[in-house]
């Protein structure tokens, strides 16, 4: 019994410190003074519609290209993220990422973004975006504009019956 506790401590220390060295390469790419590959952090998000496209600029301050995903994790279930988005950054340039939302609700999100390698190393630290959901808007604003057109076609129609009747 004494042997198997021992073994297993010995075996989170050897997973832990593998964990750690294994996980060292990527730090290369991480953005230390404003050098490597990195999440440029934006302005608030606003979505208007049900499933939309949210942009995530990356800058890579490197001089050859790097491939990276982008992951996008939303901290309530007003939105939905699919899948992460893989994006080829060329060097010295930002690219803009594209990932597929969902919205399910009306309100204010914040979405935490980070990139990761295609090995599955993370790039830095997460970044942490603001977006207001209005779904339900694209919907309202249609309705809206086909009730004024019903409205003033309804009244030009009245107006000239009434000029004919007076002439």
């Amino acid at each position: 019994m004494d042997c198997e506790k021992h073994l297993k401590k010995l075996l989170v220390i050897l997973l832990t410190l593998a964990t750690v060295f294994v996980s060292a390469p990527a730090q290369a790419l991480d953005t230390q003074n404003g050098q490597g590959v990195y999440i440029v952090p934006g302005s608030e998000i606003n979505l208007v519609a049900r499933t939309s496209n949210i942009p995530v600029q990356i800058k890579n301050t490197f001089g050859s290209e790097v491939i990276v995903h982008v992951h996008v994790r939303p901290t309530n279930p007003r939105v939905v993220v699919p899948a992460a988005v893989s994006v080829t950054v060329p060097g010295y340039t930002s690219v803009t990422a594209k990932v597929p939302v969902e919205a399910v609700a009306n309100g204010g999100v914040i979405l935490k973004v980070w990139l990761t390698t295609f090995s599955g190393h993370q790039l830095g630290r997460a970044t942490f975006l603001r977006m207001n959901v209005n779904a339900d808007i694209e919907f309202a604003m249609l309705i809206g504009f086909g009730g004024s057109v019903i409205l003033l076609l309804g009244f030009g129609i009245f107006r000239t019956i009434r000029k004919r009747r007076a002439a």
